[in-house]
């Protein structure tokens, strides 16, 4: 297990991590994120999916489960947007069939993922964001699986320089 962590001042700039970190995916990856409500999960959706260049507004699916986002051009990644909050744990999201759709063609992010981390394999990236000393701050600790050691340096370096993230 790898683990990155991040510092964002803003919700600009969790949204900006996640545009960054859109480039280090690879296709049928699956990240689970994990905060507490208002943390900034779907700003960072938000973040990957203009990272993804997918077409559609990114909100949270909290009342349909699943948003797919078609890529805007041939080439790109789909990008399953889950908001598992409502479902009853790993059995109820293996009984709708969300496991398949999660390693299906495209980059999945489950909001809530911890409550189906069960029904999916131990190759999952985690995001746990939690709150940081000031209003605005928030602290994203990136878990990599075993074998994405190069992600991770990628992502170490896009991170360099970059104005109000603190790795």
């Amino acid at each position: 297990m790898l683990v990155l962590s991040v510092v964002t001042r803003s919700a600009e700039k969790t949204r900006e991590l996640g545009v960054l970190f859109a480039s280090i995916l690879r296709e049928r990856d699956v990240v689970l994120l994990t905060g507490s409500l208002g943390a900034g999960k779907t700003c960072f959706v938000g973040g990957v999916a203009a990272g993804l260049h997918v077409k559609g507004h990114v909100s949270s699916p909290t009342f349909t489960l699943l948003h797919i986002h078609e890529p805007a051009r041939k080439g790109l990644s789909a990008l399953n947007h889950f908001d598992v909050y409502r479902l009853e744990g790993a059995d109820d999201f293996i009984r709708h069939g969300f496991d398949e759709i999660s390693y299906e063609d495209g980059i999945t992010l489950i909001e809530w993922g911890d409550r189906v981390r069960d029904a999916l394999s131990d190759d999952a990236i985690e995001l746990a964001i939690t709150f940081g000393q000031n209003e605005n701050d928030r602290i994203l600790h990136f878990i990599f699986p075993e074998g994405r050691e190069d992600d991770v340096d990628k992502f170490r370096r896009l991170l360099d320089g970059v104005e109000g993230q603190e790795p």
